[in-house]
């Protein structure tokens, strides 16, 4: 039944993207908000932006749904134990209070499951690299920090053929633990994470998302 309800999940998606739109810029976390791993940050969806996240850490299925509503607000819902007859769904909600600027970072206040956070988000630099920060209860256990950086910012080909994906790296502290991953952009909104969370518990997922 479990290996069942992951391999339907993931067909799914791969389904969703071969029809889909591009890819909107904010990524999702692994439990299902805009983020990096495991912390989210102040990006949001975007209007009328769907996303859906699979993702398998510490042996334990987690899928959510997420919807950007308006530019500054995305709302879901997310199962944890998915496919093993214990699921348990949460809410998502984050909210945007304010855009960054040059010289500002942007804002946002969200809420995952009974955990309530705050978190901010500045570009460091032209290449893409971008720092988050962020305060929160329940399992971000106070300060939560990472970092984010573009190593490619399009598809790298050769002679017209597929070549190496949009690849970000990312790292993170959060919940008393170092992450450190990678996202990559495969297809048409259809993402691939891999993570080692608390540098030694290998973490998978996948995420797709799509304009309606």
């Amino acid at each position: 039944m479990r290996k069942t309800g992951i391999a339907l999940t993931i067909a799914v998606l791969l389904v969703a993207a071969a029809v889909a739109g591009p890819r909107s810029y904010a990524s999702t976390t692994y439990t299902g908000e805009t983020g990096l791993l495991l912390a989210p940050s102040a990006d949001t969806l975007g209007t009328n932006s769907l996303a859906i996240t699979y993702g398998h850490l510490r042996l334990v299925n987690i899928v959510s749904v997420g919807v950007g509503l308006t530019p500054n607000f995305e709302i879901g819902v997310g199962s944890a134990g998915f496919g093993e007859g214990s699921g348990s769904a949460y809410p998502l909600l984050k909210l945007r209070l304010v855009g960054e600027s040059r010289d500002m970072p942007a804002v946002a206040v969200g809420l995952e499951d009974k955990a309530l956070y705050v978190a901010a988000s500045k570009r460091l630099s032209a290449r893409g690299a971008r720092a988050h920060v962020g305060f929160g209860s329940g399992r971000f256990d106070g300060l939560f920090a990472g970092v984010d950086l573009v190593l490619n910012p399009v598809s790298i080909s050769n002679g017209g053929a597929s070549g190496f994906p949009v690849t970000t790296l990312m790292g993170e502290y959060v919940g008393g633990g170092f992450n450190v991953g990678a996202r990559f952009d495969i297809a048409r909104g259809l993402a691939v994470n891999l993570g080692l969370l608390d540098m030694d518990s290998l973490s998978a997922g996948v995420s797709f998302k799509m304009k309606f």
